[in-house]
């Protein structure tokens, strides 16, 4: 199910499968690369929009999870719903199944407020590394702020231990701050307009080099928030 938000100026578009925003855009031009399937090397590759990254970011070599996990190829249930907000629930699956994920988008002003609660409600501890996957709209000028891109090669994806950055994207500057999440990915494969400036909490930890995600205890709760604002150039 599409569900449209609209605040002031914004709108916004979110699919209950994957809790997945699939357009967003202010005063019509977009500040997200709208969710579309693009031919790579003949095969239809899925860009755009922005999708959570449930309960791993990235690659899982720990533990058996799709990369980027279950999040984006789950059904979510609408749980409150008003004019510029919505809340989704999802239920955890195969180890996870005891686990309850809560999203929540809601437009104010001129920023997207982006909440996320997951509950361990197994008796077992669980490894969690979450995360958000936008692709925000940008030409060839685009910039990242304190960054140097041309010492960075994007396609392999550069992580900035930060918890606020800033784009210059095609139509505005933006700015994305991270309550709990302490770092971003960077990349593109430079087969569209768009970039990638992932908040996560501590990147792809579920991998066996890194083999470092954030333990989420029984019976206990993450939470994170984090805005994107939009600012005129």
């Amino acid at each position: 199910m599409k569900i449209n938000l609209k605040e002031k100026n914004m709108e916004l578009t979110v699919n209950t499968y994957g809790a997945y925003i699939e357009k967003f855009t202010k005063e019509k031009k977009p500040i997200f690369f709208p969710k579309l399937l693009i031919k790579i090397k003949n095969e239809l590759k899925t860009r755009g929009g922005m999708h959570p990254c449930l309960p791993n970011f990235g690659k899982s070599e720990i533990k058996k999870l799709d990369q980027h996990g279950f999040g984006r190829i789950s059904f979510w249930d609408i749980e409150e719903k008003t004019e510029n907000s919505v809340k989704l629930k999802l239920e955890g699956k195969g180890e996870y199944e005891k686990s309850i994920y809560y999203i929540k988008y809601k437009l104010i002003d001129t920023s997207l407020l982006v909440e996320l609660e997951i509950i361990n409600n197994s008796k077992e501890n669980l490894p969690i590394a979450p995360g958000f996957h936008p692709y925000f709209y940008v030409d060839k000028n685009f910039k990242i702020k304190n960054l140097d891109l041309e010492k960075i090669d994007l396609e392999k994806t550069y992580f900035l231990k930060e918890k606020k950055a800033s784009i210059e994207s095609k139509y505005y500057n933006i700015d994305i701050e991270n309550n709990n999440f302490q770092e971003f990915a960077i990349w593109t494969d430079f087969h569209g307009d768009y970039l990638c400036l992932e908040p996560c909490l501590n990147g792809p930890s579920f991998t066996k080099k890194i083999n470092n995600p954030y333990i989420l205890k029984a019976k206990e709760k993450f939470e994170e928030n984090f805005t994107i604002t939009i600012k005129e150039k």
